[in-house]
C-alpha cells in the first residue's frame, strides 16, 4: 500500500476511526498492530511471517540478554539476534549479488564452477525493520535500555505502519515510552500539514523531476548534451531528497495523528559544507544507527588516526551495501567514506564569510552529486557512460529546457527556505484554529491534482527498493 494511493486514504480513515473508538490503551495498541500487519501484507501477505519472525526472535533475545549472568551467555544471545536478522537480510537481499560475484571471479580465474542463479523477491522494508529491531537487542546488550515486558508494544515498535517500509529508523527508547499512556492525549493535528506537504513534494516535484529530467537523461545518455547531464545529476540529488523526505513527512504526519512522534530524518542536507555535516542532515536515523552500532563497535576514533580512517571507510562501505546489492552502491559508499577521510585530514576551517561559506556548500554539493550518479545509474557501466558524456566526450546535442531549470529553482527554494522552517510552520498552523485543516487539505489536493496526480500516484517511493 502506497501513501499516494487512494486506498491508503480509506485505510487511514478506518484506522483513525477505530483508534478514537477504542476506550483502552491496550486496545489501541492491538488495533494499530493489526492495521500495521494489514498495511504490510497488502503487497504480499507471504512476507508477514518474516517481520513476525524478527519480532519474536528479538523480543525473547532482549529479555534473555538482560537476564543472562555471564558475558559469554549475553554475547551468545546477541549473536542469535544478529544471525537471525542479518541472515534474513543476507538471503533475500545479497544472495544473488554474492553468487554473481563468485561466478564472475570463477570466470576470471578460468574455473568451470557451476554457480546457480539466485533471484529472490526483496521483501519491502526488510532493511529498515531488521535494523530497527536489531537496535533493540544491541541497546539491551549494552545496558542502555531495559527489555520491555509488553510483547504487543514491542511488535508494534517493529511494525508500526507509518514508518515501516522506509523509516525513519526509530530506537526502542524513543518509541516504547510513548506506549505507556493513552496515545490520544498526544495526538497532534498539525500532522495534517506534514501529510499534505509530503504528498505535494512527492507528486508535484519529485515525480516530475524523475519523469521529465532524470529518467530521460540517465536512460539515454548518448542523446543528451554535457549540460543536460550536469542538470540531471543535480535533479536526481533533489529528486531523491524530495522523494525520501516526502515519505518521512507523511510517516511523521500520520504518526502525529495517532499520537506517535517519529524522529526528524532530514535537515536540508545540501546546505552541508562537509561530509560530517551532510550525515548530520541526511537520513539522520540511518546515520545514527551506523555510527552507534557499527562505527563505534569497530573502535570509532579511539585507536589512532589510521584505524579511525579505516573505520570511517568501512562504515560507509557497508552503508552503501545496505542500500543495495550492486557494485555501484559499494562505490557510492566508498566515495562517501573517502570524503569523510579527506575532510578529516584537511585543516579545520575557521570562521568564513558568507561568500566562502556558500562556495564550500556548492563544492560539496557537487561532490555529493558525483556520488549520486553511481547510486542512480542502472549499473557500473551506465554510471561510467554517464560520466563520459558529462565530460563532453559524447556527441549528444539535446539540452534540457526552461521548465527543468524553473523546477530546479523551485526545489532549491523549498530546500533552503521552507524545509528549515517546516516545524515552525506546523506549530503556527496548529495554533491558528480549526479552519486551516480543511483549507490545507483542499489546497493540497487541488495542487496535486493539477500536477497530474492520477498519472503519478503509481510512482513508488525510491527507498521502497531498499
Amino acid at each position: 500500500m502506497n501513501f499516494t494511493e487512494p486506498v491508503f486514504a480509506l485505510f487511514f480513515l478506518v484506522v483513525v476511526c477505530g483508534f478514537w473508538a477504542l476506550p483502552k490503551r491496550r486496545l489501541q495498541h492491538w488495533w494499530l498492530l493489526c492495521a500495521s500487519y494489514i498495511f504490510y501484507g497488502w503487497w504480499d501477505p507471504r512476507f508477514l511471517g518474516l517481520i513476525v519472525f524478527s519480532s519474536v526472535v528479538d523480543y525473547f533475545c532482549g529479555d534473555a540478554i538482560y537476564r543472562a549472568r555471564s558475558p559469554r551467555a549475553r554475547s551468545l544471545l546477541l549473536s542469535v539476534s544478529l544471525t537471525a536478522n542479518l541472515g534474513l537480510l543476507g538471503v533475500f537481499k545479497y544472495a544473488g549479488f554474492v553468487t554473481e560475484a563468485i561466478r564472475g571471479a570463477a570466470q576470471l580465474l578460468g574455473l568451470s564452477w557451476s554457480v546457480p542463479e539466485v533471484d529472490l523477491f526483496l521483501p519491502l522494508g526488510i532493511s529498515f525493520y531488521t535494523f530497527q529491531t536489531l537496535s533493540y537487542t544491541i541497546d539491551v546488550y549494552r545496558g542502555e535500555i531495559r527489555p520491555t515486558r509488553d510483547p504487543v508494544g514491542f511488535f508494534l515498535f517493529v511494525a508500526a505502519f507509518p514508518q515501516l517500509v522506509a523509516g525513519p529508523i526509530v530506537r526502542a527508547k524513543e518509541f516504547l515510552p510513548q506506549l505507556t499512556r493513552d496515545l490520544r492525549e498526544k495526538v497532534r493535528i498539525d500532522g495534517v500539514v506534514l501529510v499534505v506537504y509530503g504528498l505535494a513534494k512527492k507528486v508535484c516535484l519529485a515525480d516530475p523531476l524523475a519523469l521529465h529530467v532524470v529518467d530521460p537523461v540517465f536512460g539515454n545518455s548518448p542523446a543528451w548534451s554535457a549540460s543536460a547531464h550536469i542538470m540531471a545529476a543535480w535533479a536526481f540529488a533533489f529528486q531523491i531528497f524530495l522523494d525520501f523526505s516526502a515519505y518521512t513527512d507523511i510517516a511523521r504526519g500520520t504518526g502525529r495523528l495517532l499520537g506517535l512522534e517519529l524522529p526528524i530524518n532530514f535537515r536540508s542536507p545540501y546546505l552541508a559544507q562537509s561530509p560530517y555535516e551532510l550525515w548530520e542532515r541526511a537520513h539522520i536515523t540511518l546515520s545514527r544507527w551506523l555510527r552507534n552500532h557499527l562505527y563505534i563497535s569497530l573502535g570509532g576514533n579511539r585507536k589512532g588516526k589510521v584505524r579511525t580512517h579505516v573505520n570511517l571507510g568501512l562504515t560507509m562501505l557497508l552503508g552503501g551495501l545496505w542500500h543495495g546489492a550492486a557494485w555501484q552502491f559499494l562505490i557510492w559508499g566508498a566515495l562517501h567514506g573517502l570524503y569523510l577521510i579527506v575532510y578529516s585530514i584537511l585543516p579545520t576551517p575557521g570562521t568564513y564569510g558568507l561568500v566562502r561559506r556558500w562556495l564550500r556548500i556548492f563544492v560539496f554539493f557537487n561532490l555529493t552529486c558525483f556520488a549520486w550518479i553511481f547510486f542512480r545509474a542502472e549499473g557500473l557501466g551506465a554510471a561510467l557512460d554517464f560520466l563520459a558524456h558529462t565530460a563532453a566526450l559524447g556527441d549528444g546535442l539535446r539540452a534540457l529546457g526552461l521548465p527543468a531549470i524553473v523546477t530546479l529553482a523551485i526545489c532549491l527554494f523549498l530546500h533552503n527556505v521552507i524545509e528549515p522552517r517546516l516545524e515552525s510552520i506546523c506549530r503556527r498552523l496548529a495554533g491558528a484554529g480549526p479552519l486551516w485543516i480543511p483549507v490545507t487539505v483542499v489546497l493540497g489536493l487541488t495542487v496535486t491534482s493539477f500536477f497530474g496526480y492520477q498519472q503519478m500516484q503509481d510512482q513508488a517511493f525510491i527507498y521502497f527498493q531498499f
